[in-house]
């Protein structure tokens, strides 16, 4: 084991804190580059998080306060020479998940500059090792099958922080190319939770969606006299037969791990992918059964033609006008590199059964429970009750 630091760039996130957590839990010192908030500071946040994907020793966690938007990463001079020194490697997980186009600049400003500004430190280490995950929606509007070695083919993208990921993956590949870095590139796909519990520290992407649906039946049985299933008519616009690609975050962090360690990883971009995504006609209901609420069905934009919104129709496509983006189809995620370098690893990918969707959904709605009722945290801690 070497005894040299790993850099974290957004340890504070989801994938982050995982990767964090996973790297200390193998006896790594790790360095975590993070920024501060009004109401903690930056070793705090850190800490808080890391604890709360579970039980740690942070004994080897040293947290510097920083923000990979600015130049030399908001660091002095020297501070960030003494990093550089003593690093074998650096994770960089941090990105801005804005997707609106009013936070277009910003979004670039953290995704594209923030790229720049690690390049620029990755090149003063002494083994210019860079790890960087970007997404596998930097395929855009592409509805083919995308390969590996694909990046920018001439595709379109739904929104700013798509385009973002893919000019920073083609700032990678141009340092890589010129022997400035020596880089390898992770493409996650939706991450969701754990495999095996559900269970999920942050909620973006289809967390957004099930807490939207939650929030309105809500609403809806405060007014009625008894539970039971609620009747919802709401479309959603969408296609049933299209897919959402969906990645349980143990097998991401996991099998980005063990794909770091390969001398053949150097050079290499891998889908950190669901090999078969699950289409929108199954996730869908199983939501709708676990919420206990019927009605709700996808249609594509002629409904509306014919029918006009309902109101709640418009404020629901309105506060989920992102999520809408990707239920009309999404590109077939090729991941044959990365199975090829999981295999006999004992890390596979596990599917979507129905099982996993209930038992995915089930600990958030347990979780979105227990804070309405004031018996949970506002973070779902190592106890909490058990839910991309």
């Amino acid at each position: 084991m070497s005894d040299r630091k790993v850099l974290v760039t957004g340890a504070t996130g989801f994938l982050g804190s995982h990767l964090a957590h996973k790297l200390l839990s193998e006896g790594r010192h790790v360095i975590a580059l993070a920024r501060g908030s009004k109401a903690a500071s930056a070793e705090a946040r850190v800490r808080e998080v890391l604890n709360t994907v579970g039980s740690i020793d942070l004994s080897r966690l040293e947290v510097c306060e920083g923000d990979i938007a600015q130049p030399q990463l908001g660091l002095k001079e020297s501070v960030s020479r003494t990093i550089a020194s003593s690093i074998d490697q650096i994770w960089h997980c941090a990105a801005s998940l804005s997707f609106t186009d009013e936070d277009r600049d910003e979004i670039f400003k953290m995704n594209l500059g923030g790229t720049k500004n690690i390049l620029a430190l990755a090149e003063q280490t002494p083994t210019r090792r860079l790890h960087h995950v970007s997404t596998a929606y930097v395929a855009g509007n592409r509805t083919d099958l995308v390969l590996e070695t694909d990046l920018n083919v001439g595709q379109t993208f739904r929104n700013a922080y798509e385009e973002s990921k893919c000019q920073a993956e083609m700032l990678i590949a141009d340092a890589h190319g010129k022997g400035l870095v020596v880089s390898s590139v992770y493409r996650p796909s939706i991450v969701i939770g754990d495999s095996r519990s559900g269970r999920v520290t942050h909620f973006h992407g289809v967390y957004a969606f099930i807490r939207g649906l939650w929030s309105a039946l809500e609403r809806l049985r405060r007014r009625m006299p008894e539970a039971g299933t609620v009747n919802l008519p709401l479309r959603v616009l969408g296609a049933e037969a299209t897919t959402l690609n969906f990645v349980p975050i143990d097998y991401v962090v996991d099998g980005m791990v063990e794909i770091s360690r390969q001398p053949s990883s150097v050079g290499g971009t891998y889908h950190l992918a669901n090999p078969q995504a699950t289409e929108n006609r199954i996730w869908l209901p199983h939501i709708c059964r676990v919420l206990s609420v019927e009605g709700i069905q996808l249609v594509g934009e002629t409904s509306f033609l014919r029918t006009p919104m309902t109101k709640l129709e418009a404020l629901f496509q309105k506060q989920m006008a992102f999520y809408y983006q990707y239920l009309q189809g999404e590109p077939r995620f090729d991941c044959r590199r990365t199975l090829d370098a999981l295999r006999n690893t004992g890390i596979e990918c596990p599917g979507v059964t129905v099982e996993f969707i209930h038992r995915m959904v089930g600990w958030y709605v347990s979780f979105l429970n227990s804070a309405r009722q004031g018996t949970g945290s506002s973070s779902p801690g190592p106890g909490a009750a058990q839910p991309v």
